[in-house]
């Protein structure tokens, strides 16, 4: 059923494609050790790239890649900042029991470390959260890698806050958070580390 859904989408079925045979075990094998990664973090982070830019506020963006989860805790660690990211409601298309019960467990397992939480339809809140310096994050990518990218430009020019996107992944030993990273060049270095599955709950 899953193949058959991705299979319909051709932006998808390239993705697919590329991880048939002995390559789609590699990259399952590297999403499952990345799961593991962002259930139970250990605190060997790493800060690199322009962290001078997030010093008066900023938008973050990127996609489901490496081990992203991590993003609000690593910043956490190394800067005194406010931190928002924002999620989808599985309510939205999932109006019963299990739908609740993924949001609120999602919620909780993301509002740890005081991460606040925002959904879509509160433009009000996240603009004065981001008018205030704090940082607010969201993953792009959709039935196309950057499908929502628009949106958060669009969002960049009405605050007038710089929008820099991200990556987080782990390398030898340690969780880096790079920001100001050219995502292309990281995904097509760590084409595995990419959720290549990740299908769009909202376009």
């Amino acid at each position: 059923m899953l193949i058959i859904i991705y299979w319909l989408n051709n932006a998808r079925r390239v993705w697919f494609k590329k991880r048939l045979g002995r390559d789609i075990q590699l990259s399952l094998k590297t999403i499952a050790q990345n799961i593991a990664i962002m259930l139970k973090p250990q605190n060997n982070f790493k800060l690199a790239g322009r962290i001078e830019s997030l010093k008066n506020g900023a938008i973050l963006y990127s996609v489901h890649f490496g081990v992203w989860e991590l993003m609000p805790k690593i910043l956490k660690n190394f800067l005194n900042k406010k931190v928002g990211i924002l999620v989808d409601r599985y309510t939205d298309n999932n109006p019963i029991l299990i739908g609740k019960i993924m949001d609120r467990l999602l919620y909780l397992i993301r509002s740890k470390n005081n991460t606040i939480i925002f959904y879509p339809d509160e433009v009000f809140k996240i603009t004065k959260f981001i008018k205030d310096g704090g940082i607010f994050s969201a993953l792009v990518d959709g039935d196309k890698i950057f499908a929502r990218l628009p949106k958060m430009e669009k969002l960049a020019r009405i605050c007038n806050i710089p929008l820099i996107p991200f990556a987080v992944y782990y390398e030898k030993g340690n969780t880096v958070m790079e920001i100001g990273c050219d995502l292309d060049k990281i995904i097509s270095q760590k084409p595995y580390d990419y959720w290549w599955f990740y299908k769009s709950r909202r376009r």
